[in-house]
């Protein structure tokens, strides 16, 4: 959760960022979903041992169910991930 809040406070920078947890009940999983005004969507580096960052999205893809992003019809995205309990 908090690396998902983290790319989007670090990468779009202003607006709102609004945080929705709530439970998935027909696989027994936890949905996370950070929804940001930012156009971008979040990239997976590859690794690089000299990088000081942009290892966060890599260990969501490895932890996580599954993830991914929602554009919005308005402004914005989500971003969003299902994990265990």
């Amino acid at each position: 959760m908090t690396e998902l809040v983290t790319n989007a406070y670090t990468h779009v920078g202003v607006g709102h960022i609004v945080l929705r947890i709530f439970p998935d009940v027909r696989d027994d999983l936890v949905v996370i979903e950070v929804w940001d005004q930012g156009a971008g969507e979040p990239v997976v580096r590859g690794e690089d041992g000299d990088a000081e960052g942009g290892r966060g999205l890599l260990l969501i893809d490895q932890l996580v169910h599954d993830w991914g992003v929602r554009p919005l019809n308005e402004e914005g995205k989500v971003v969003w991930a299902r994990c265990a309990r």
